[in-house]
C-alpha cells in the first residue's frame, strides 16, 4: 500500500510459498491457546474486556519508554516468564518471528538496515538485554492468546514512529465476516485471514480490527520495536 508519491505506508505480506505453513499456524495457536489454559488454570488470567478486547496477551523483549532510565528486558512474573519461554522454545513460533522479519528486510531494505546497525550497538553495549529470536530483528514480542484477540482502534505511540510492525493472525474465523484490519487516517479495511501477515507503522497509523463471530476464536503474534531504543 503506497501514498500518491510511491512511499511504502503498509505491506501485506500474505503468507509464504509454504505448503505446511498452515500447519504451522495451527501449532502456533496451540502453544498459545495452551499458555491461555495454563495461567486460567493458574488464576493468573481471566476473561475480561478492555481496551482491546477479551484475550491473554504476553509481551516479551527490549523495550525504552514509560519511566525507564536505560534500555531494559520488559519484567513478567516468575509464572509468565515460565510461559513466555515454552513459546520462544516452540519451532512454528519461530518459522514465523522469521518470516515476518524477512518481509521486513525484503520490503523495507533501508528501515531494516538502520534498525541493525542501531541495535547491534545498543546490544553490544548493554550485553544484559536478551533479544527474542535469533532470526528476527524485532526487538519486543507480544503474544495475543485468544480467544478473541480483536483490537479496537488505537495507536501504539511509543513503537518507532517511521517503524514497521509484524503481524500474524491466526486461530478458527471467517475472515470475510470478521477480524479484518482497519486502518483509519487511509481509510482501508482489509480482510486478514488466519496464516496471512501484515506490516504497518503502529507508531503513527490508528489500527484495530473487526469483531469475530460468536463461537470463533482468533490469535495473533506481533514484532516491534520501541522508538526510544533508537
Amino acid at each position: 500500500i503506497v501514498d500518491a508519491e510511491g512511499r511504502i505506508i503498509a505491506i501485506l505480506l500474505g503468507t509464504p510459498d509454504d505448503p505446511n505453513w498452515p500447519n504451522i499456524i495451527k501449532e502456533a495457536v496451540k502453544a498459545m491457546a495452551r499458555a491461555r489454559r495454563k495461567a486460567r488454570e493458574q488464576g493468573a488470567w481471566s476473561p475480561h474486556r478492555h481496551r482491546r478486547r477479551r484475550y491473554m496477551p504476553l509481551t516479551t523483549g527490549v523495550s525504552f519508554g514509560g519511566g525507564q532510565k536505560r534500555p531494559g528486558n520488559l519484567a513478567n512474573s516468575r509464572f509468565y516468564r515460565c510461559l513466555i519461554r515454552s513459546l520462544l522454545r516452540n519451532k512454528a513460533i519461530q518459522r514465523i518471528a522469521g518470516f515476518q522479519s524477512a518481509g521486513l528486510a525484503l520490503y523495507a531494505p533501508k528501515l531494516y538496515r538502520y534498525m541493525r546497525r542501531t541495535l547491534r550497538e545498543l546490544f553490544k553495549r548493554q550485553p544484559e538485554l536478551v533479544h527474542n529470536f535469533k532470526n528476527s530483528i524485532f526487538t519486543a514480542t507480544t503474544f495475543n492468546c485468544g480467544p478473541d484477540a480483536v483490537t479496537v482502534t488505537h495507536v501504539d505511540q511509543l513503537n518507532l514512529s517511521h517503524g514497521l510492525c509484524a503481524i500474524t493472525s491466526g486461530g478458527r474465523y471467517d475472515h470475510t465476516k470478521g477480524g479484518a484490519i482497519h486502518l483509519k487516517q487511509i481509510r482501508l479495511v482489509i480482510q486478514f485471514p488466519a496464516g496471512a501477515s501484515i506490516l504497518i507503522p503502529s507508531g503513527c497509523l490508528d489500527h484495530g480490527n473487526t469483531a469475530i463471530q460468536e463461537g470463533e476464536e482468533r490469535y495473533s503474534m506481533t514484532q516491534y520495536a520501541a522508538g526510544g531504543l533508537f
